[in-house]
């Protein structure tokens, strides 16, 4: 394999890692956004309204179904090429290129399926060769800005904007409606709205 074919093999895998590092920042935003919000809702409706075990418990597997939704939906690709290396071939990665390169899309893609031809010659090896120096001065990790994540963080001020002001004006809002959800099985009572104070001198 010439030096030229083998830095074009090289530049898909450094596009593959960034690729998924891609969407691994986007999953996890999207995952903390949903995941936070729906606590927040939960924790809301439970302490103002003191719901039943049962709908406690629903609360709670649906907040079990949300997480494991988001995983699903969000990270199970990086999950999967981490893990198992299972995700883009180098065919695969060369069309996904090719969208950021129109004029060079088919020949990168007839660069990668040539080279895994496999019968192979003096010839097609001086072909392929010539063929990967157009590509010499591109790099196809380059066409990933992680920086475009950022509108997916901006959301996120939402969530922790009200998570912020809850910790701030009564912390317990979260604390007992949590810990009232998460043991779903215990029967609560709404505390009275005022109560009686005995003074010494009345026993008298």
């Amino acid at each position: 394999m010439g030096a030229g074919l083998e830095r074009v093999h090289e530049k898909i895998r450094l596009f593959k890692k960034k690729y998924y590092l891609n969407i691994f920042i986007r999953g996890t935003l999207l995952s903390i956004l949903v995941v936070l919000s729906y606590f927040l809702i939960a924790a809301l409706v439970e302490y103002n309204l003191w719901l039943s075990p049962w709908i406690r418990f629903s609360i709670f597997l649906t907040f079990v179904g949300v997480v494991l939704f988001c995983l699903y939906r969000f990270l199970k690709e990086p999950i999967q090429w981490w893990l198992v290396k299972r995700g883009l071939d180098e065919e695969q990665s060369a069309k996904v290129i090719g969208n950021y390169l129109p004029k060079a899309k088919d020949r990168l893609l007839n660069l990668i399926q040539l080279s895994s031809h496999k019968t192979k010659s003096s010839l097609l090896y001086a072909s392929l060769d010539q063929k990967s120096h157009e590509f010499e001065s591109v790099s196809f990790d380059a066409f990933i800005d992680l920086k475009n994540n950022s509108r997916y963080a901006r959301y996120l001020l939402i969530p922790f904007s009200a998570l912020a002001i809850i910790l701030v004006l009564n912390q317990g809002i979260l604390t007992q409606s949590a810990s009232r959800i998460v043991h779903f099985n215990r029967q609560y009572s709404p505390k009275a709205p005022f109560e009686f104070v005995i003074s010494k001198g009345s026993l008298d």
